[in-house]
């Protein structure tokens, strides 16, 4: 194959790809606004997210964890030692300092299982802090 022939089909995939986004959404945009809100994640009360616990992470001798990686999914970096973990209630654990701003100010849900982390916490908590839509 020559440059000229597969730049045109690079080219022709990028062309497709953005064909196939753009239809997708189309159809976010079709969507009634009920069902669009209900998949809208809104932030955790700080309440909240400061309700969960909190470890210190202590490194495991390599020779007895054999496939066990322990990072922060949402940085991707390695535990260190003494670092913060949250423990979500899934049971999922993060950087503190990662998982607190991606629920208190992105989205009120697990990144790795997206369970609602205000799912078991006490309604009084939850109706004093979450704004009305």
């Amino acid at each position: 194959m020559t440059d000229e022939s597969s730049a045109r089909a690079s080219i022709s995939r990028i062309v497709m790809l953005a064909e196939a986004l753009f239809e997708v959404l189309d159809d976010i945009h079709r969507q009634p606004a009920s069902l669009s809100l209900s998949m809208v994640s809104l932030p955790a009360p700080e309440s909240v997210v400061n309700s969960f616990p909190l470890r210190r992470h202590e490194k495991v001798d390599a020779a007895e964890t054999v496939d066990a990686v322990e990072q922060c999914y949402i940085c991707l970096a390695e535990y260190d030692d003494g670092d913060k973990i949250r423990v979500l209630p899934c049971q999922h654990e993060f950087h503190m300092s990662c998982v607190d701003k991606w629920l208190k100010e992105i989205h009120g849900v697990c990144p790795l299982c997206r369970g609602d982390v205000r799912r078991g916490v006490e309604s009084s908590i939850l109706n004093s802090e979450i704004p009305s839509l």
